[in-house]
């Protein structure tokens, strides 16, 4: 695919971008210390409690997907 061409927007792409960014988060979190780990996923649940309380359930739901990315790298 050249780098003008975009895939469309469907329900497909999106989970694949969910699942990009579940990835991208495990592999950051896996190379942070021990320590730093579970703070990081301290810090996604508090992004998503935010989220939730503002109302916007897709940014909340997209950040516990993450944070739970977060919490399986860290086991």
């Amino acid at each position: 695919m050249s780098k003008n061409e975009t895939q469309p927007l469907t329900a497909e792409t999106v989970n694949a971008v969910v699942t990009a960014l579940g990835a991208l988060v495990f592999a950051t979190v896996r190379q942070l210390p021990s320590d730093k780990q579970a703070g990081f996923a301290q810090d996604l649940a508090r992004l998503a409690q935010a989220e939730e309380r503002e109302g916007n359930t897709a940014t909340e739901t997209l950040l516990m997907d993450m944070h739970r990315a977060a919490i399986a790298a860290a086991s």
